[in-house]
């Protein structure tokens, strides 16, 4: 994902010169992963994944009895009739993992969002601080081997990126 950002980043944002000799290198993850915005909504879906988690740890062990429930029918029961309670559990059983997916899609969506949209506003950032400091070329600090800290501008733009709101709110997995 990084990989296809920059190329895009460096093919919009930048001339193709070959003589490019203002470079600075940007590390994009701890942009990201380092905003306070983000680890505010973090909070927010773990604080939301509670209640949630709650219901499915009472389903999860609903769903351990009935297993129990099944090993002990199977001196009782018929193999018809074992064979329809275990289709009524394997039923349920697939239910809940459809509602434990749908749940995770659900938060890493919402999570994928507001990264997305992070990465939008460093990308402006970038942009801006490229157009105001006449720089040829900005790197992520994974697509290079070597280079003088100096050429890091890494702390700039996130002194500049903390003080944006970012303007997505948390929805709520139902």
């Amino acid at each position: 994902m990084i990989t296809r950002i920059l190329i895009i980043f460096i093919l919009i944002f930048f001339s193709l010169n070959s003589n490019a000799t203002n470079i600075r290198v940007v590390d994009l993850d701890f942009l990201i992963n380092q905003n306070s915005e983000l680890k505010k909504f973090i909070k927010k879906i773990e604080t939301d994944q509670k209640k949630h988690r709650q219901e499915y740890a009472k389903e999860e062990a609903n769903l351990k009895s009935q297993l129990e429930e099944i090993e002990e029918l199977r001196l009782i029961l018929s193999d018809n009739e074992i064979q329809n309670v275990i289709n009524e559990y394997n039923k349920n059983f697939n239910v809940f993992n459809s509602q434990i997916d749908k749940f995770n899609i659900h938060y890493e969506n919402q999570l994928n969002l507001f990264k997305n949209e992070i990465l939008r506003i460093i990308l402006d950032l970038l942009k801006e601080y490229s157009s105001s400091n006449k720089i040829d070329l900005i790197l992520d600090t994974k697509s290079y081997i070597i280079s003088d800290n100096s050429i890091n501008i890494t702390n700039n733009i996130f002194e500049k990126l903390d003080k944006i709101s970012i303007g997505i709110d948390l929805e709520k997995f139902k």
